[in-house]
């Protein structure tokens, strides 16, 4: 599990990463991991697909709870 800091991209990105739950102080888990960088998140108990561009989009650090 990892707690997002920071999202680093254009607003109209920030925004719709917001409706999907990823947003600073979000706690989300990475459950796959694709070969070409995308990711599938764990968000607020939803399944969310996302590229590689916006994988590198979000900062986060470990969460310590």
């Amino acid at each position: 599990m990892v707690l997002v800091t920071g999202v680093g991209a254009d607003p109209a990105v920030r925004r719709r990463l917001a409706e999907l739950g990823v947003r600073p102080g979000a706690r989300i888990r990475v459950m796959h991991r694709s070969a070409g960088g995308g990711r599938v998140l764990a968000v607020d108990g939803a399944r969310i697909a996302i590229d590689a561009h916006l994988a590198a989009s979000i900062e986060a650090e470990p969460d310590h709870e």
